[in-house]
């Protein structure tokens, strides 16, 4: 018959065992959303922007909404980057996907959002992916991810008049 001192440090020894290799699991499947969010980008970033890496190869077949109101060959996006707003698929050649990280008229707000994604983008996609980054002007910049093969991100900061500016984040499929 066991005592019950020794059935408490079998359970304790079980779970510490178990919580260590949960928590290593954790570690090694998350490490680049935890580098995102240590970067201050939600940790919803990096499974969503996976979500539309991966769906890049069918033109966003599957994430394709209702047809745009006024556009032609346009269907809004049915997946969203946490703290974004509107999406967008485009069925050119090569097919786009995008969506609205910020829209308004604070400078600091709008490269904060860039910043952000830029380093989301930078921690989410490790690997082959390359960046670059092109400063055309005072408040127009562009990120642009690639890897060796397959499609290509592109993070755009912009100002669209005086003092309104737009951050937006381009999945473009592989060109066929």
């Amino acid at each position: 018959m066991r005592s019950p001192g020794t059935a408490a440090i079998r359970l304790a020894g079980l779970t510490a065992g178990f919580g260590a290799a949960l928590a290593a699991g954790v570690w090694a499947g998350e490490s680049a959303t935890l580098r995102a969010a240590d970067a201050g980008v939600s940790p919803g970033f990096c499974p969503a922007l996976r979500v539309l890496v991966d769906a890049a190869a069918s033109g966003f077949t599957t994430l394709r909404g209702k047809p745009r109101a006024g556009g032609e060959h346009m269907w809004e996006g049915t997946k969203r980057l946490p703290g974004g707003g509107d999406c967008i698929i485009f069925a050119g050649s090569p097919p786009a996907y995008s969506c609205t990280l910020y829209a308004g008229d604070v400078e600091e707000n709008a490269d904060g959002a860039y910043d952000r994604a830029v380093s989301g983008v930078k921690d989410c996609l490790t690997g082959s992916w390359k960046t670059t980054e092109k400063i055309d002007g005072v408040h127009t910049r562009t990120t642009t991810a690639a890897p060796d093969a397959g499609p290509s991100l592109r993070v755009v900061s912009r100002d669209l008049s005086g003092d309104a500016y737009l951050v937006e984040l381009w999945v473009d499929a592989p060109r066929k």
